[in-house]
């Protein structure tokens, strides 16, 4: 599966959010989705956000183990931690709810907008499926020099964390044939 880097999608919840002020960071992901998939946002920001790390499931009881030791360090700093752990399927995103270590700003067959805001850092982050295509974005404001510093450690990875994410999603989400795999989107309905 091919998946390229491009602009954030015009029109977008990401895109308005991108817009509305100064950012350090924006950048998007996307793929066309293969055979004849129908997918929507929902599914695509679930199956992707379930275990969203690079990490080979053979360490991710030593994952788990540091991302309950970062609560106890980085909570009292103002940090959210990550809450990806134990392999737990995650849920359809709803707004209100959270997906993974996000709050769900929006969501819709074509759209789901995700992210947080600490001490450090403003994140959102979109999944967006339109004209046969899936697009993951993001867009990073740093608060401060720590957030600054924060994202110097973290940049060089996030082309390739987009890209691997929306292949990851795509691939869980269409087997052979273009069928989804066993869970029935709003596009089914």
């Amino acid at each position: 599966m091919k998946v390229g880097t491009c602009s954030i999608p015009d029109g977008t919840a990401l895109a308005r959010f991108r817009d509305s002020g100064e950012y350090t960071h924006a950048e998007a992901a996307e793929a066309v989705i293969p055979g004849n998939g129908r997918i929507d946002a929902r599914e695509l920001a679930r199956l992707t956000m379930d275990r969203p790390g690079l990490t080979p499931e053979r360490a991710s009881r030593l994952v788990d183990l540091w991302i309950r030791v970062q609560g106890v360090l980085l909570r009292p700093l103002g940090v959210k931690p990550n809450t990806m752990r134990d392999g737990r399927e995650q849920p359809l995103p709803e707004v209100g709810g959270r997906l993974g270590p996000y709050e769900v700003f929006e969501a819709s067959e074509d759209e789901v907008l995700l992210g947080d805001t600490d001490a450090l850092l403003e994140h959102r982050m979109s999944f967006v499926v339109a004209d046969g295509k899936a697009f993951i974005g993001v867009v990073l404001r740093t608060r401060n020099k720590a957030g600054d510093a924060y994202w110097e450690q973290f940049r060089h990875n996030q082309t390739q964390l987009l890209h691997e994410s929306l292949r990851r999603g795509l691939s869980r989400a269409v087997g052979d044939g273009g069928e989804t795999n066993g869970r029935e989107t709003a596009a089914d309905r």
